[in-house]
This record gives C-alpha cells, sequence and structure tokens, in this order.
C-alpha cells in the first residue's frame, strides 16, 4: 500500500499480537514487521496504551460509517504475563466469559474501563467515555479462549495452525484478512454482517436547519432499514393480501414464489415415490433455526432403540448413523445403493 494511502491515525496497522517471553517483556507485533515494547503490566494499562500511543485501527469505510476499533490478539504467554487463565473452565466456556470476581475483571473496573454485557471473554470490548466523536475502545481476541474458531479462520490441512503460529506470522495472516476484508469481529459469519453493515452504515450526522446542530438521521439504504413486506412473498393468510384477493382465491405463480426450501440433487425413483414416509437429512441445522417459536416440552429427549415411527408424535427424531457404513447396509436381503444418498462432505 502506498505510503500516501496510510492514515496516520493508524500507520501501524489495524491490529496487532501482543505477547510476551520468557522475562515477561510484553511486546506488540504489528503488520509489515513492526514490533512494539509494551510497557503495561496489566490489561487496563495495556489499554490505555493501546489508545494513546499504539497507533493502531482502520480507517472508515464509508463517509458515514465509524473507524474500526484497534483489535489486539493476546497469546497464551500474554495471558500468563497479565493474571489471566490459560484457558476457560466449562462452565466459564458456556457463560462466555470469566466470572465478574476475577482479579482482572476487578482491575478494569478500578481503573475506569467499561464492558460491555458480554463482559471478559473470549471477544472482550474496553472502552472509555468518548471523547466528542471519537471513540476510545479497545477488542481483544483472546486466542487460546478460542476467540478464532480453527474451522473458520485456520487451514483444511492444518486447522491448528492459528494457535502453532508465531505471532510475527500471525499478524500478517490476519492483517491481510484485515486488509482485504475488514479487522476479525468474531467469527466469520459476524465479521461478513460487520463489512455489510460499515459499507451501508445505518445513520448519518444531519444538520438541524432549526437550532444548527448536527443530529442523526436515518439511512434509507441502511443494511438494517425496514422494508415494506412484497404480497408476493407472504402466505395466502397475511393480511396484506386481504383486500387484494378474492375469498378463496387460488393464487397462481405469477401471484406468489413458487419456491421449495429442499432442493434435491436428483429425480426420486419410482420406489422412492411409492413409500409412504420421507427422511429428510438436515446437515447444518438451518431448518431447526426456524423452529425456534416452536412450544416443546421442558422434560429430556427420549432415547429409544429401533422405535417404531409415529407420525402424530410430535417433537424432533434424531436418527445417528455415524456409525454406519451406509455402503455395506443390507435391508431385507439387499445392499442400499449409497450413490444415492446426500453427500454429506
Amino acid at each position: 500500500m502506498p505510503a500516501t494511502t496510510v492514515d496516520p491515525r493508524f500507520e501501524n496497522g489495524p491490529l496487532a499480537v501482543i505477547d510476551a517471553d520468557t522475562n515477561g517483556q510484553v511486546s506488540a507485533y504489528c503488520v509489515g514487521g513492526l514490533v512494539l515494547d509494551v510497557p503495561a503490566k496489566t490489561i487496563p494499562a495495556l489499554v490505555d496504551w493501546t489508545l494513546t500511543e499504539a497507533r493502531l485501527g482502520q480507517a472508515r469505510l464509508h463517509r458515514n460509517g465509524r473507524d474500526a476499533d484497534p483489535i489486539l490478539v493476546l497469546t497464551a504467554a500474554a495471558l500468563e504475563r497479565f493474571g489471566l487463565p490459560a484457558a476457560l473452565s466449562e462452565e466459564e466456556r458456556h457463560a462466555g466469559r470469566i466470572p465478574a470476581g476475577h482479579k482482572v475483571v476487578k482491575q478494569i473496573e478500578r481503573a475506569g474501563l467499561q464492558m460491555t454485557q458480554r463482559g471478559l471473554g473470549p471477544w472482550a470490548r474496553l472502552y472509555r467515555v468518548p471523547e466528542g466523536s471519537r471513540r476510545r475502545c479497545v477488542q481483544l481476541c483472546i486466542l487460546p479462549w478460542h476467540a478464532l474458531d480453527v474451522r473458520e479462520w485456520g487451514r483444511k490441512d492444518d486447522l491448528e495452525l492459528l494457535l502453532t503460529m508465531h505471532p510475527a506470522d500471525l499478524v500478517q495472516y490476519l492483517g491481510l484478512y484485515a486488509a482485504r476484508v475488514i479487522t476479525p469481529r468474531g467469527s466469520t459469519a459476524t465479521t461478513g454482517l460487520e463489512l455489510m453493515a460499515e459499507l451501508r452504515p445505518p445513520t448519518r450526522a444531519e444538520k438541524n436547519p432549526a437550532t444548527g446542530e448536527f443530529e442523526r438521521a436515518y439511512n434509507e439504504d441502511a443494511l438494517t432499514q425496514l422494508y415494506p413486506v412484497v404480497p408476493c412473498e407472504v402466505p395466502a393468510e397475511h393480511p396484506i393480501l386481504k383486500n387484494q384477493f378474492a375469498r378463496h382465491h387460488m393464487r397462481t405463480p405469477a401471484e406468489m414464489l413458487m419456491e421449495e426450501p429442499y432442493d434435491w440433487c436428483r429425480p426420486l425413483t419410482d420406489e422412492e415415490c411409492a413409500n409412504p414416509y420421507l427422511v429428510v437429512v438436515d446437515l447444518n441445522m438451518s431448518f431447526a433455526a426456524a423452529a425456534n417459536s416452536l412450544m416443546v416440552g421442558l422434560n429430556g429427549p427420549t432415547h429409544l432403540t429401533n422405535p417404531a415411527f409415529d407420525p402424530t408424535l410430535l417433537g424432533s427424531w434424531l436418527v445417528d448413523l455415524s456409525h454406519v457404513d451406509l455402503f455395506r447396509v443390507r435391508v431385507n436381503g439387499r445392499t442400499v445403493d449409497g450413490s444415492r444418498l446426500v453427500s454429506t462432505v
């Protein structure tokens, strides 16, 4: 990147990897091979050093957006240096944070820093009250706490690459992503949503002609903008269709979307069409999210072995076939044709 295009406020890059040597010296590895000495001995001091001296961050992508907060990626050695646990316990992992009574959390509170309701977890946001329009916020990415899921951020041939990579290589790895996309903000899905929101921010500053002061106004093309319901996308009982069609009107393909949520990779055979039941294999649980509002019992699941299928029984039927080689299964004296099954690769 030419030097003329580098924002002087963020001349050391969008993020840094914080590491410590055996003598306790803390270093910040930045994009481009720069290594900074970090005098901070506590997490609050590290945040203040980042806000005042580190020159980390990324310029806004849209004139109505905001500059990206600096990201600090903490290694295992840095966690030990700042008094944080090397790994989260099972209870802390489910809670997504360390307890509020932890000594580092108390240090943060005594220093006057604020945290989001998410607390001090794998992704933590520490901030002070903004100075005018300038944010004073730092995001911590705690690598040993699995802030960067290796299934998303690692390489297919080496899933543990991020955890074993040298800090100088890790910052180049993440810095390249930040230069081509945006600074990481969590999972790759969350980062993608943040990118779309940065390119189409929800609000802008607009001058009030009556008072002469700038106020917040909403952008019509924002990603979060609410749009009116499109008639062709709603079901037949939706109120928006009440005055458009006569009662019991059967909508044609020109008046509604004729799409199926299931996409077969091949046509069904005549034998399959004659079967009384259809078994659907949901590979990524995408349809389970659509059933969030379904009222079900609060008791635990009932585990049955080879039960008789009851189509009138409400619930989810979990069939575990992980131990079965479907290419060698014989049903009623014949071998199952595994090539006719949906690929799970």
